[in-house]
């Protein structure tokens, strides 16, 4: 008989966790279905025009966490900043590390503004924004616990 938790081990002869899968995708992969997917995941809005950079969802270990990089169209910049994000979120800190991407370089952000806000369900959401290159980009962290 399978059993949902490991808890249950005393009682069993095991027990076998089951997690998702990892997804990582970069350039025309990360699409605006996926993109509509980080929104609803870290309640986060993407203006129009926005495009997908890199991705990374970690679902194969205890607890899901995802990274994104956004390219927000310049005239589309302060409807992001109207996220409520930007409202009650705290200014302390910096994103989230990344998940050891080499894409993942924030310091990289000029005119840069960081948010941390604490999310129902045990969920977290960081972000910094700023420019890079020239153009606005977003890097967004976001996990439960």
């Amino acid at each position: 008989m399978a059993m949902l938790c490991c808890a249950c081990f005393i009682l069993t002869s095991g027990c076998e966790m089951r997690f998702g899968e990892d997804v990582e995708l970069s350039g025309d992969q990360f699409d605006q279905v996926k993109l509509d997917e980080v929104s609803k995941i870290t309640g986060v809005q993407f203006p129009e025009g926005s495009k997908g950079l890199e991705y990374f969802y970690l679902g194969s270990g205890i607890d899901d966490a995802l990274v994104a990089k956004v390219q927000i169209p310049d005239d589309q910049v302060e409807a992001f900043l109207s996220n409520s994000v930007f409202q009650v979120g705290s200014e302390e800190g910096g994103p989230l590390n990344g998940l050891g991407k080499a894409w993942w370089d924030p310091s990289s952000l000029t005119e840069r503004v960081d948010r941390r806000q604490e999310l129902p369900n045990a969920q977290f959401l960081e972000l910094s924004c700023g420019r890079e290159k020239g153009q606005f980009v977003v890097y967004i962290g976001w996990m439960t616990s």
